[in-house]
């Protein structure tokens, strides 16, 4: 599988994931999963961060973001985030605790943190222009608002972790077109050789 067809791949599964993330949030506001626990609200944000895992190697792959170790760096601590999070979701649905609030949290963290990174590393690279660089920092600083409200409203939180999944679509719209036009010029090409 070469590059295109992986970032295409990591790209639909972002879009997937975001559109999940904003079903996720609008969900919370007739299941009230502040004071429930339901279960299938953690399976359903399990697959939102498989999502953010596409979104993040979606840029990856693209190779926008520079200097290279960096969007390494951001993009590892966006997955392992993810993962850490993943592993706590069938915990969670089996005993839910507070004991796994510190695990949540570092993830959360490692998330915020790595996309921060990868959206810094790609303003850095300027392959994108306009409102498309801004996306995968807009990915990473937007959930510290979520953060912010958790102690004031839980509902507000869970709507807010909902409407996080507009920009991870944005991200997955920003690594499909970005792919789509790097395919078509790579096709240009040589039939503007074979013309000449």
């Amino acid at each position: 599988m070469n590059s295109f067809h992986r970032a295409h791949l990591a790209g639909l599964v972002c879009l997937v994931g975001g559109m999940l993330q904003i079903i996720y949030g609008l969900l919370s506001i007739p299941f009230a999963f502040a004071q429930n626990n339901l279960g299938w609200d953690e399976a359903l944000w399990g697959l939102v961060n498989v999502g953010m895992i596409g979104g993040a190697l979606g840029l990856l792959a693209l190779g926008v973001a520079r200097p290279r170790w960096m969007a390494l760096l951001g993009a590892t601590l966006t997955i392992l985030g993810c993962l850490i999070r993943l592993g706590v979701i069938p915990f969670n649905i089996l005993s839910p605790s507070d004991v796994y609030v510190p695990f949540i949290l570092s993830s959360a963290f490692l998330i915020i943190l790595g996309m921060s990174i990868l959206g810094i590393a790609t303003l850095l690279g300027k392959q994108l222009s306009g409102w498309q660089a801004w996306t995968p920092l807009l990915a990473g600083l937007f959930p510290l608002i979520a953060l912010a409200v958790y102690e004031i409203s839980q509902f507000i939180h869970f709507l807010l972790l909902g409407l996080w999944g507009l920009p991870w679509i944005l991200v997955s719209y920003v690594v499909l077109t970005r792919i789509a036009k790097q395919k078509q010029a790579m096709q240009v090409q040589p039939s503007t050789r074979t013309t000449q």
